[in-house]
């Protein structure tokens, strides 16, 4: 009788959960003609380093949760070598892509099997998904065998092989903060890395990199533009020891924290001093005069203070026109977060730069008198009030987005954001969406320029380098 093989093929398969320490309970699925038990040990939890804990320590992932994946590689004398991912429901691991299969006889093997939630299969080689960067996640190697009766597949990670560390970085809850690093090698990589790593801060306010980092490699975390903490290693970090480095910002809810804060940041800073603070959405105008008091009796020489303010998204009228006159002025005010600039707000102060990505209104005078003002990014604003930067006579750099409202007491220029301003000494960076303007009269004898529908890049006064009634020295157009 010609003897008929049955092959077992792995095509829907669940996958119990055991501990390493407790009975494998019997949980099994049908395929074919036989019974096929695939057993998942407990994940490998990191640890946390004791020695440089920010805070309460944190071991970061613990077990396995819904939407984890697993790669295995099997390999079978007779069908030869196939690939397949796994995700676990919540409650039990389903095939997700791929097969394995193997002859009844036979016992297969498993060269490799893999938690690395970046990786995919293809082609028979690990690569990356798209959008996914080598060591912001695990790349663990686990081992499987096929049990006694051939009957089931038991994959492990209790001794799983971890040829990196962890950096798990404290910083502010569920935020993007972008990670620059040298002589760093991600994990499931064997090349250095230099350029910058986007990450995002869980709700606890951690994020993490998974690599190691070299003697001397320098890390340096930024939200936005805004340098939260630096750090050189001493030596070559530990393969499978957990780092952790304090990139946490200061929140101010009262005066008193202010002072303390800023006094605390000044201290710390060795040449330009740099003040970093989270403040309320709604901060009021009594928690910006904090910060200014602080600033004033500070000590601090005039034009060396760099201000980041973050969480807050509106700054209040008059918000730091009283560091004007003697007091020490502003060098450069960061303003990641805020969307709408009110009246006066700066008025007078000795700033010489402000960066505020995601302002979209500026108020009336709300830059006027800053006499010493060189540098303006606000590559958002399309709204603009009258004479927001009138008489900041040391203008350069201007960067708006595309304009949709700017208000002027003349039809002429004159009275306009710039009054008093040489124009023809800036250049001026406007949004490709940006239409050519017209002017129509509104009320009290104001004026509004206002988006005519026709492209501004297609028309004489861009090629004049004209808009709003100034020439300016350059106009140039760039990406929102």
């Amino acid at each position: 009788m010609k003897k008929i093989f049955q092959y077992i093929m792995l095509a829907v398969v669940t996958i119990v959960m055991a501990s390493c320490t407790s009975e494998i309970e019997e949980t099994t699925a049908t395929t074919g003609k036989s019974n096929v038990q695939l057993v998942v040990g407990d994940f490998p939890a990191f640890g946390d380093s004791q020695t440089r804990a920010i805070g309460t320590p944190d071991e970061g992932k613990t077990s396995w949760a819904e939407g984890d994946e697993l790669l295995l590689e099997m390999t079978s004398k007779t069908l030869g070598t196939k690939y397949a991912a796994f995700t676990y429901n919540g409650s039990s691991w389903e095939l997700a892509s791929g097969e394995l299969s193997y002859k009844e006889d036979e016992v297969p093997t498993f060269p490799h099997v893999y938690y690395a939630p970046n990786y995919k299969w293809e082609a028979g080689k690990l690569v990356l998904k798209e959008g996914k960067v080598a060591g912001t996640d695990e790349y663990i190697e686990g081992k499987a065998n096929i049990t006694p009766n051939g009957q089931g597949i038991n994959v492990s990670f209790a001794k799983a092989t971890r040829n990196y560390s962890r950096l798990r970085i404290a910083t502010m809850p569920n935020k993007q903060i972008t990670v620059d690093i040298d002589q760093y090698i991600p994990a499931g990589s064997n090349m250095e890395r230099y350029q910058d790593i986007a990450l995002t801060s869980d709700e606890k306010g951690n994020a993490y990199l998974y690599g190691t980092f070299g003697k001397s490699a320098e890390v340096t975390v930024k939200y936005g533009r805004a340098p939260l903490a630096t750090h050189k290693f001493s030596q070559a970090t530990v393969n499978a020891k957990s780092y952790v480095l304090d990139a946490t910002v200061i929140s101010a809810n009262s005066a008193e924290e202010i002072k303390s804060a800023i006094e605390q940041e000044i201290a710390n800073s060795k040449y330009d001093k740099n003040v970093i603070l989270t403040l309320p959405s709604n901060a009021s105008s009594s928690l910006f005069e904090a910060i200014n008091t602080a600033i004033k009796n500070s000590g601090v020489e005039d034009g060396t203070v760099n201000l980041t303010l973050m969480g807050v998204m509106t700054i209040p009228e008059n918000a730091f026109n009283s560091l004007s006159g003697d007091a020490p002025g502003l060098l450069s005010v960061y303003l990641p977060d805020v969307t709408i600039i009110k009246s006066q707000a700066f008025e007078g102060n000795k700033l010489r730069e402000i960066d505020a990505p995601n302002v979209e209104e500026i108020e009336f005078k709300a830059f006027h008198k800053c006499t010493q003002l060189e540098d303006v990014s606000m590559r958002k604003a399309s709204k603009i009030g009258l004479l927001a930067f009138s008489e900041c006579r040391l203008l350069r750099s201007v960067w708006f987005g595309a304009l949709s409202s700017v208000m002027s007491y003349s039809d002429d220029g004159l009275g306009g954001i710039f009054d008093k301003v040489n124009t023809t000494n800036i250049q001026l960076t406007l949004s490709t969406r940006q239409a050519k303007l017209g002017l129509v009269p509104t009320y009290e004898a104001k004026y509004e320029w206002y988006p005519t529908g026709q492209s501004y890049w297609d028309s004489e006064d861009y090629s004049k380098n004209k808009i709003l009634g100034y020439t300016f020295r350059r106009i140039i157009r760039a990406d929102d």
